[in-house]
C-alpha cells in the first residue's frame, strides 16, 4: 500500500513477508512481525512500539502496533475513530487524510498520513488501520526524516495478521442460509436444482447458492420515481448493498453489454460484513410495470462472478429461479387468477382499424383436505362487433399432489395432469400451473381463502 506522502511510502503485505537475516519473528495481539534489529522496544498491555534516533543528525522514527479492539463493520468508522484516538489527540491541528484502500486475504487495510512540525521539524506519522473478522488493529509509523524510512518499509512487509481466536475459516465454513424466516406460506422453502443452485424463501427476497457465489433476488416493491437511471440505481444500491457489505469501490452504469436504451446496473468490491469476505457485486433494477425489482449478485472475485453471470441478462433470467416445490397442506384452500387482453388491426393498404382481437378469463380452483376439488374455467374470446366465444366449463373430482405435479381426475373427462410450483412473494405466494401435455395453458393462481 503506498503512502501519498512524499516522506513515506510504506507498503502493507499480510501474506508471503520477506525473511530478513538475524531478525526475530515476534508477535503482539493478532499481529506478526520482524522485530526491527537495533531498535529500543518499549511495550505495556495497550502498544509495543520500537524506536531509534541518531544522536548525531536529530532523525527519529517510532513504530507502534495497538492491541486489537471490536470492529464497528463500517470502514469510514473503523479508521475515523482510529485517527481521532491515535494521532488526532496527539499532535493538534493535523488535518485527517482520505484513506487509501485495499482489501488483502479478508482483510482491509486503510491508510493516510498527515504532517506535523515537532521541535522545529517537519515530520510524519502514517496510520494503518486493518479491519476485518471482527476486529480492527492499528498500526503508526512516525518519522522526521528518510533516515530510517528503508527500515520502516521492511517493518510493515513482514506483518501478517491472525484471524481472531476460534474464528472458522468463511471460505471453509461459509455462515448458513437463515431457515423460516419467511412468511410466505411455502412448507418446502428450498429448492435444488440439477445445476448446482440451492434457492431458499425469506422475507423480502429469494437467495441463492452455488460454490461461493450468492445470488438475492428481491421482490417487487412500487418503482422509485427518482427521474434517472444512476439515481435509481443507487437508491435500491443504498437499500439493498449498502447494509451487507462494507464497499470499497462503485461503479455506476459501467460500461458493460447494453441491454436496451437504459441498464439500471452498477458493480463494486466490498467486505461482506457477515463473513469478513472479500467479494465483487454485480447488481441491477429490472423495471416491469411500474414495479421495480432488484437483483443482486456477490462472487469473491470478477472472474467467479463472470462465470456464473457472463452479461446483465443473466441477472434477469436468474429470476427464473423462484420456483419451490408444492405440498397438498399448502395448496388447501381457494385460488383463483382471471386476465384479459386486447390487440387492434389496421389494414397495411389504408390504414383505417380492421377491428379488435381480445379475449378475457378466470380461473377458480377449490382443494379440499379430503382430496376432492373443483374448478370453474370460464371467459370469452373474438372480435370486438363480430364473431364471439363464451365459455363456462366447471370441473370437479379427486386431487392428488407430487412436489411438481397435481394430478386430477374428471377434468374435462380425463385424468389431467398439470405441472405446479409456487412463486414466492412478499408475505405470499403465487401457485403456477399448465397442462403437462398444453403447457401453453398456465394459470397463476391467488390465493384468495
Amino acid at each position: 500500500m503506498k503512502s501519498s506522502s512524499s516522506l513515506l511510502t510504506a507498503a502493507f503485505v499480510v501474506l508471503g513477508p520477506v525473511m530478513l537475516l538475524g531478525q526475530v519473528r515476534e508477535h503482539f495481539d493478532m499481529v506478526s512481525y520482524l522485530s526491527p534489529r537495533g531498535w529500543k522496544k518499549e511495550t505495556n498491555n495497550a502498544v509495543v512500539s520500537y524506536v531509534i534516533t541518531n544522536s548525531k543528525t536529530g532523525e527519529w522514527c517510532r513504530i507502534s502496533v495497538f492491541r486489537s479492539m471490536g470492529s464497528s463493520g463500517d470502514l469510514t468508522a473503523d479508521f475515523d475513530h482510529e485517527w481521532n484516538e491515535l494521532v488526532a489527540k496527539t499532535h493538534d491541528g493535523i488535518a485527517k487524510p482520505t484513506p487509501e484502500v485495499v482489501p488483502q486475504g479478508g482483510w482491509t487495510v486503510q491508510s493516510g498520513a498527515g504532517n506535523f512540525t515537532w521541535q522545529n521539524r517537519q515530520s510524519i506519522i502514517l496510520l494503518n488501520v486493518i479491519s476485518g473478522f471482527g476486529r480492527v488493529a492499528s498500526i503508526t509509523v512516525s518519522m522526521n526524516g528518510r533516515e530510517f524510512k528503508t527500515q520502516a518499509e521492511e517493518f510493515l512487509d513482514s506483518i501478517e495478521m491472525q484471524k481472531p481466536e476460534g474464528y472458522a475459516d468463511p471460505m471453509i465454513a461459509e455462515p448458513p442460509l437463515p431457515t423460516g424466516l419467511n412468511d410466505s406460506g411455502i412448507t418446502k422453502s428450498t429448492t435444488h436444482f440439477d445445476d448446482g443452485w440451492t434457492a431458499v424463501v425469506q422475507n423480502d427476497h429469494i437467495v441463492l447458492t452455488k460454490e461461493n457465489t450468492r445470488y438475492y433476488s428481491y421482490y417487487g416493491i412500487p418503482g422509485y420515481n427518482s427521474g434517472g437511471e444512476k439515481e435509481t440505481t443507487q437508491y435500491h444500491w443504498n437499500r439493498l448493498v449498502e447494509p451487507r457489505y462494507t464497499i470499497t469501490n462503485l461503479w455506476l452504469n459501467p460500461d458493460v453489454q447494453s441491454i436496451g436504451y437504459f441498464n439500471y446496473y452498477a458493480e463494486g468490491t466490498g467486505i461482506d460484513k457477515r463473513t469478513g469476505n472479500n467479494v465483487f457485486i454485480g447488481f441491477r433494477v429490472i423495471i416491469e410495470s411500474g414495479v421495480d425489482f432488484c437483483t443482486l449478485a456477490a462472487s469473491p472475485s470478477k472472474e467467479e462472478y463472470l462465470r456464473h453471470f457472463p452479461n446483465l441478462d443473466a441477472l434477469k433470467i436468474m429470476r427464473n429461479a423462484n420456483r419451490f416445490a408444492v405440498t397438498k397442506e399448502d395448496l388447501l384452500g381457494d385460488w383463483s387468477s382471471s386476465s384479459s387482453s386486447a390487440l387492434q388491426y389496421y389494414n397495411v393498404y389504408t390504414g383505417q382499424s380492421a377491428g379488435m382481437q381480445f379475449s378475457q378469463g378466470g380461473q377458480e380452483f377449490y382443494f379440499r383436505s379430503n382430496g376432492e376439488y373443483n374448478a370453474n374455467i370460464s371467459g370469452a374470446m373474438g372480435t370486438m362487433g363480430g364473431p364471439q366465444v363464451v365459455f363456462d366449463n366447471k370441473y370437479k373430482g379427486n386431487f392428488s399432489v407430487t412436489d411438481w405435479e397435481i394430478t386430477m381426475t374428471g377434468y374435462g373427462g380425463i385424468t389431467q395432469v398439470f405441472t405446479a410450483y409456487f412463486e414466492a412473494l412478499q408475505g405470499g405466494r403465487v401457485l403456477h400451473i399448465a397442462k403437462k401435455d398444453a403447457p401453453g395453458v398456465h394459470y397463476p393462481l391467488i390465493k384468495v381463502k
